[in-house]
């Protein structure tokens, strides 16, 4: 695993003031703003991956991939450090017959109930449960930002303050931001961890400046498992998917009708239902999309007019099933490799 970065924040007048005068100078205004008043306690990083700084949540839910260390006091012999949350969110301890369900407990939590199996054994044991490393809820940011890189998340954080930890947006930053996301990610619903069994990816996109302006509808909760990326300008993009012969990210630097996408992409394969194509076209100021059904054969037949793509519009030409395929081969042309960043804890 690459070396550990752990990321400061500090502000230094010269930054500011050449920051005033870029050409993109209300992205950085709006950066600059939240590097100030978001409280620095936010930022702060302790040495070792699972250390935690300052205000760093004691609430915090443990789930699959943590290393936890569990310590039975004066009794080293069950003592373990180490200890791997596995898939299914349990852990295994000596002398149990059966694993202890450990996910979406706090360290606490999973204390009190490591105590209670243990009494079976023991006269009043003490047991403390501390998290060594947190693997459980990745982030990575990529894109037109100044430091890109992985983070485990410790607590909530909003799609702004995550932005702060990469030094916010770039100089060559465009007026777009990405949200992708792995819906089969699990997650805790309180004290249960949940194993959704949807599949494929999500693309949720806002405007820059609308993030800065807060609002939960463009300023969204991050969940784990989230990439999020931050389009470079000139470089706004419209998605291509389905039954096409090369799913693709279209460049919408000069303007792209959908005839033209699907050429882009190579044609259609066979069984292609050019009659049904989709085009999936999020509403201004939410997460939300309208999606509408387009004949491409009256476009090609001059009976209907071409369709004009915008920024972030999803294309999905059906097969002879008509279901949709997913995002995956899109995203895995656009994103770069995310492992070779290190990763940094978010307190």
């Amino acid at each position: 695993m690459p070396a550990e970065r752990h990321i400061e924040l500090p502000v230094h007048n010269r930054i500011v003031m050449s920051s005033i005068f870029s050409n993109r100078s209300r992205v950085l205004y709006a950066t600059l703003f939240w590097c100030l008043f978001v409280p620095s306690a936010l930022f702060a990083q302790s040495p070792g991956t699972g250390a935690k700084g300052p205000g760093a949540a004691m609430n915090y839910r443990i789930g699959p991939g943590d290393i936890l260390d569990v310590l039975v006091t004066k009794n080293e012999t069950l003592s373990r450090t180490g200890v791997r949350v596995n898939s299914e969110g349990t852990i295994a301890l000596p002398m149990l017959d059966n694993e202890i369900s450990a996910a979406c407990l706090t360290e606490s939590q999973l204390a009190e109930r490591v105590e209670e199996a243990y009494k079976k054994y023991l006269v009043s044991p003490s047991v403390t449960v501390s998290v060594r490393e947190f693997n459980s809820n990745p982030v990575a940011v990529i894109g037109a930002v100044n430091s890109p890189g992985r983070f485990q998340m410790q607590r909530q954080i909003r799609l702004a303050e995550l932005l702060t930890f990469v030094n916010g947006p770039s100089a060559n930053a465009g007026r777009t931001i990405e949200i992708i996301r792995d819906p089969s990610h699990p997650f805790c619903d309180g004290p249960k961890l949940e194993m959704p069994t949807s599949s494929g990816e999500e693309l949720l996109s806002f405007r820059l400046d609308d993030v800065f302006r807060g609002g939960e509808q463009t300023n969204p909760l991050i969940k784990a498992g989230d990439v999020v990326r931050v389009a470079e300008a000139d470089k706004v993009n419209a998605y291509i998917q389905g039954n096409i012969r090369s799913a693709l990210a279209i460049n919408l630097a000069d303007p792209v009708t959908l005839t033209q996408a699907i050429a882009m992409a190579g044609g259609t394969t066979s069984g292609a239902q050019l009659d049904k194509v989709s085009i999936r076209r999020q509403i201004a100021g939410s997460i939300n999309r309208n999606e509408m059904i387009v004949n491409v054969k009256e476009i090609n037949q001059g009976k209907r007019n071409d369709v004009l793509l915008e920024p972030n519009d999803i294309i999905n030409v059906p097969g002879p099933s008509g279901g949709k395929k997913i995002l995956g081969d899109i995203f895995r042309s656009i994103i770069p490799t995310i492992t070779r960043f290190p990763i940094s804890v978010i307190p």
